[in-house]
């Protein structure tokens, strides 16, 4: 998996970014609004590591500040379940 350890000192920005898995094309999908990135990859670990290749580059593009080593994303999974379906499946 790919992870990277948050050990900054200082803590930098915090973004969240949605990810989900579409059944469709069977890619998996990620997007932040707040850094205007979205980008898909064909497996969860190739999906993290490409949102952390681009994301400084459109960040700067958009004027925003994202250094590597303080910024974190925190990768949300949505799903398209509600409690009841979970409750009642």
């Amino acid at each position: 998996m790919n992870v990277r350890p948050f050990t900054a000192q200082k803590p930098g920005a915090t973004y969240m970014a949605e990810v989900i898995h579409d059944e469709e094309s069977g890619m998996w999908v990620a997007s932040c609004d707040a850094l205007s990135v979205a980008t898909e990859a064909p497996t969860y670990d190739a999906l993290t590591k490409r949102f952390w290749e681009i994301a400084p580059e459109v960040a700067a593009e958009n004027g925003l500040d994202f250094d590597l080593e303080t910024t974190r994303i925190d990768f949300i999974h949505a799903t398209g379940f509600s409690a009841r379906d979970l409750l009642v499946g």
